[in-house]
């Protein structure tokens, strides 16, 4: 399999740096660093299989979740959704974490484990399942910038030193891209990582469990529902309608609604 790997800035392209620097201006960040997955790499960590079982589905056990689910896609496909549409696609990703049999907040209290909680879904999950030690936490932009050759993960330049125990918390994951980013970045071979997320595809699952395992990291992903693929552009969609989303952006979605103050951005 092809691997993903660091970019060096001043070796890209003048578009691709032009496209970096308008994602960096957008999100008023600058990203330290850039990790490619080039389009052979993708098709690889995302080609179909079983999933292993470190990948533990909370809907398997908890049907209520399927029943969150159908309301969050419900929400992300509105033209417009109203304030009250946003609360209610935020509670639904609560309760989706709530049925997690491993609780998030739990597992990131055990000693010497750190917490990365990318912006912004992950930060304002984070926050109202009450994960907000600022001394453990790491609360990183990391955004994937689609390129000709496959997809580019900036990140920004706070990273903590390597951990040997990480909790990950994210609202969805649909290539996986951006967590495979940070597991890269901020852990060292042979550390252990839990990663919390309401849902993922099956694709995404696999190429987090595949990307662990290429690093030499102990996964174990909670994942409250799988469903949906990929379409050309690595969104997660209805596998009977390309043009129906599964979900939306998590972050622009409930970001309005979120009134849980930041606690901070580095561990």
């Amino acid at each position: 399999m092809n691997r993903s790997h660091l970019l060096n800035r001043a070796d890209l392209p003048t578009e691709a740096r032009d496209a970096v620097a308008g994602f960096e201006k957008h999100y008023d960040t600058y990203f330290g660093h850039l990790v490619h997955f080039s389009a052979p790499t993708l098709a690889a960590l995302h080609r179909s299989g079983p999933l292993p079982d470190t990948v533990r589905v909370a809907s398997t056990h908890h049907p209520a979740i399927a029943d969150a689910m159908a309301t969050i896609a419900e929400i992300a496909n509105l033209p417009a959704p109203r304030p009250a549409d946003r609360t209610r696609y935020l509670r639904a990703l609560l309760d989706i974490y709530a049925h997690l049999p491993v609780q998030a907040a739990q597992r990131a209290a055990e000693p010497g484990t750190a917490v990365i909680a990318p912006e912004r879904e992950g930060r304002i999950l984070a926050d109202h399942l009450g994960i907000t030690d600022q001394h453990r936490r790491w609360t990183p932009q990391a955004k994937r910038i689609p390129l000709a050759d496959g997809l580019v993960v900036g990140v920004d330049e706070w990273l903590p030193s390597r951990a040997e125990r990480v909790v990950i918390v994210d609202g969805v994951v649909a290539s996986g891209v951006t967590l495979m980013a940070m597991m890269q970045l901020a852990l060292r071979p042979g550390a252990t990582v839990d990663v919390f997320t309401c849902h993922s595809t099956h694709q995404g699952a696999l190429a987090l469990a595949r990307h662990a395992e290429h690093l030499g990291l102990h996964l174990t992903l909670h994942v409250g529902h799988i469903s949906g693929v990929l379409n050309h552009k690595y969104y997660a969609v209805s596998p009977d309608d390309d043009a129906h989303l599964v979900l939306g952006d998590v972050g622009d979605t409930i970001a309005p609604v979120a009134t849980v103050p930041p606690q901070g951005t580095r561990p």
